[in-house]
């Protein structure tokens, strides 16, 4: 018996094709196609400034080429925005265009029984009648057809399918070979540095870091050959933890592991044939069109000879550049999906701060965003106005969080020449807390480190607890102290998802 194969221009090897060329198209409009300010959020709204940027390209590009990438990657776009309006799926109409065997559709939600839209004859039609609204009016027609759907089933909403490495999803269960993996490279991460640095070295994850790493590497390795005979060795394996660490801290990644399925395909995922089997990566599934990087292919493609254009390419650096940073939209996401916020309130904070919802966060910004959402509270680093009256905010937002289980009252300061001596009542009970102060106008941050404990629930009443944020220090500031009130089960993801340390 002779197993079927697919033509190359079977429509359904072609629309596989599209569906996995999708991320490329989508990363090539925004990186390169569209402006800075473009507001990459795959809402609505968004669709106005792209028919006006494909209105100003056809205009001001003459090369059919470039014409046509951009038109193929504002397809990928608006396809994926129309299904997030009607549901359903991408699919592939045979009907020759031109050269082309078919084109790919947009089939809206079944249930809605609307005939499939063409991203490429609704952009021909907006370069044809350059109004500039006539992806609003496609919007609002599926709109409609929504609206009146909704009508007769009261709560129906259309479910759009799964798009493959575009649409976010939950991470991968974290394997027990990764967490052994991760658990001793941190454990031997002193002792790596003293072997790779000779201990002149400081391990503070910032991305101008990996520089370094890049020179120790190049040094110690003259080939790929002899990087490939000490891949397993703790220097490499080192540094490739390392290299994922910098990645995951300063962009919101997580490491994730697949082992091998021996039922798996050739080439699939957990087949020997696959390249991301076997060997920890950093991932983002939870963002749209996140990055993916294997940290060991990354270290070794630093040895090999290719060049672009008579150049060298980029370094470990450069792999930061295609991982898509925490924004507030990303957060609100994940604090509503683990049930630290209601939707209702994360609502309102994104529609606070529209303007800016999508935009990426630097990890420094992370836990103000957490303190915007409700889940954090903060300590100021610079100067204060009055000590005891910080004092007594910080204690009443914390307590504020416990949703009651604890009441802090009685706050005072005194003693000393700027205070010296913290008390507070805590649910009615006197607690006493050492400061020390250089002038009135500066916390004590090590004390607030100390009495934040006290505000935690009785471990009967709550399993939460007050953790302190710990991110990547990107320039030279005085950064304000976090506290998230989170269960270890909720304090584990954050650290995962946003790339935090909570200690």
């Amino acid at each position: 018996m002779i197993a079927e194969t697919q033509s190359e221009n079977s429509p359904r090897h072609l629309l596989q094709k599209w569906i996995g060329d999708l991320p490329y198209q989508l990363l090539l409009l925004e990186k390169v196609h569209l402006p800075e300010g473009f507001s990459f959020d795959y809402g609505p709204e968004s669709l106005a400034a792209l028919e006006a940027r494909l209105l100003e390209h056809h205009d001001s590009v003459q090369e059919s080429e470039k014409r046509t990438e951009f038109v193929e990657s504002a397809m990928a776009y608006l396809g994926e925005v129309l299904l997030g309006v009607a549901g359903g799926a991408w699919g592939w109409n045979t009907r020759p265009v031109g050269d082309l065997p078919g084109q790919p559709v947009v089939c809206p939600d079944p249930d809605l029984e609307l005939s499939p839209v063409a991203p490429m004859l609704l952009i021909s039609y907006a370069l044809r009648v350059r109004t500039g609204t006539a992806f609003a009016e496609e919007t609002e027609r599926l709109r409609q057809a929504v609206t009146a759907r909704q009508q007769v089933i009261p709560g129906w909403q259309p479910v759009k399918e799964h798009t493959p490495h575009v649409d976010p999803k939950l991470p991968l269960l974290e394997d027990p070979v990764l967490t052994a993996w991760l658990a001793g490279r941190k454990e031997a991460l002193s002792g790596w540095a003293e072997d790779a640095f000779a201990g002149a070295w400081r391990w503070n994850f910032h991305p101008d870091t990996l520089d370094w790493l890049e020179a120790v590497v190049k040094q110690r390795f003259a080939t790929v050959e002899e990087f490939d005979a000490a891949w397993d060795e703790p220097f490499v394996q080192g540094a490739c933890w390392y290299l994922g660490e910098v990645i995951r801290r300063n962009k919101g990644a997580v490491w994730q592991y697949i082992p091998f399925d021996p039922d798996a395909e050739p080439w699939a995922l957990g087949s020997r044939e696959n390249v991301w089997t076997e060997v920890p990566f950093v991932d983002q599934p939870d963002k749209r069109v996140g990055g993916a990087a294997i940290p060991l292919g990354c270290l070794r493609e630093l040895l090999l000879d290719e060049e672009v254009d008579g150049e060298r390419q980029g370094g470990l650096r450069d792999e930061l550049f295609w991982f898509r940073a925490s924004s507030y939209a990303h957060v609100g996401a994940l604090l509503t999906r683990m049930g630290m916020v209601s939707q209702e309130k994360a609502d309102g904070v994104l529609a606070r701060y529209a303007d800016f919802a999508h935009d990426e966060l630097p990890p420094h910004e992370v836990p103000d965003v957490l303190e915007e959402f409700g889940v954090a509270i903060s300590a100021h680093a610079d100067d204060v106005n009055d000590l005891e009256g910080s004092y007594t905010r910080i204690l009443e937002e914390a307590a504020a969080l416990t949703d009651g289980a604890v009441t802090i009252t009685d706050v005072r300061l005194h003693g000393g020449e700027y205070g010296e001596t913290l008390e507070f009542a805590r649910n009615g009970i006197l607690v006493t807390q050492e400061t020390e102060h250089q002038s009135h106008r500066y916390l004590d941050h090590l004390a607030i480190m100390e009495f934040i404990g006290h505000v935690d629930p009785d471990p009967g009443d709550d399993t939460g607890r007050f953790y302190l944020v710990q991110f990547v220090y990107l320039r030279e500031a005085n950064y304000d102290s976090y506290y998230v009130f989170a269960t270890p089960e909720q304090a584990t993801v954050l650290e995962k998802e946003l790339g935090l340390d909570l200690r």
